[in-house]
């Protein structure tokens, strides 16, 4: 009876440990990512490698998250879009931003780039330097800047 006792113990240990590490972050090779996400970075990034990529389920929802050889962080979407793109020592690449959103850009801080972008539910956020975030619409309507 102790011995039956004592496996159905550790029984639900195990289970209960199992359970736990898929509810959180987890390594996964570059060929796990979706196909969309995988697109992306060869289309965008054609000369980086990947170097680290996490397959994160904390909220319940799957997300994605990719560290390339230049230092570049990227989250991806269950579906392979991106959420966040953050150069941190270049530039973010032309196409990945609506042209509305570069072109009004652009003449709101002229010979400034972005460095990183965050998609959000209705529009962009965007960081170009020192200066204040600057937040879109999804069709690349400027609505305000959002000083930290």
């Amino acid at each position: 009876m102790k011995k039956k006792h004592c496996i159905i113990v550790l029984t639900m240990l195990l289970a209960g440990l199992l359970l736990f590490t898929q509810c959180g972050s987890m390594r996964i090779p570059y060929r796990r990512l979706p196909g969309e996400a995988k697109t992306f970075i060869t289309a965008y990034f054609p000369t980086r490698k990947c170097i680290y990529a996490e397959q994160d389920r904390d909220d319940g929802r799957k997300e994605y998250k990719v560290k390339l050889n230049d230092g570049t962080e990227i989250e991806f979407y269950a579906t392979g879009d991106w959420k966040k793109v953050d150069c941190k020592y270049a530039f973010l690449p032309l196409g990945i931003l609506p042209e509305t959103l570069v072109a009004d850009l652009d003449t709101r801080c002229p010979g400034m780039r972005v460095y990183k972008a965050k998609r959000e539910y209705g529009g962009y956020k965007i960081s170009i330097g020192n200066g204040p975030d600057m937040i879109y619409a999804a069709d690349g309507t400027f609505i305000r800047n959002e000083f930290d």
